[in-house]
């Protein structure tokens, strides 16, 4: 297991949470969502890791976050939800140019990130106790 990758991880992901808290509140709502959804997708990626398992897209992340930790009782379902809304709000903050991502949408994504991240935590922090 790569421990040193996954603690990367968890790094990344708390440095994108805290850049999506500045985003949003300098009135920057797409880009805040983007990183909220970045914060997400490295603590999952951590949680992947810790498992031995590694995923190479953000489609593949999600639907395979369902099976490998939703399904299986490791994670409560409505993390999964929170993780395939947060990709498909990054999609269209990130490519549309008519949807404008308001700042109530970003709040909420950022305190999903919030408890997405300490989730994952908990959840690494078991795995490897395990081993």
């Amino acid at each position: 297991m790569p421990e040193d990758e996954i603690d990367l991880q968890l790094v990344q992901a708390e440095l994108r949470l805290k850049a999506a808290r500045q985003l949003q509140e300098t009135g920057f709502y797409d880009d805040a969502v983007s990183r909220a959804y970045y914060s997400m997708y490295f603590a999952a990626t951590a949680m992947f890791l810790a498992r031995g398992i590694r995923v190479k897209t953000h489609r593949g992340l999600v639907a395979r976050f369902g099976r490998e930790f939703v399904e299986t009782g490791l994670i409560e379902a409505h993390f999964g939800r929170i993780l395939r809304i947060a990709e498909e709000l990054r999609s269209e903050a990130d490519y549309s140019i008519i949807r404008q991502i308001s700042d109530e949408e970003a709040a909420a994504i950022l305190n999903d990130a919030d408890k997405f991240l300490a989730r994952a935590k908990d959840i690494i922090t078991n795995i490897r106790s395990n081993l």
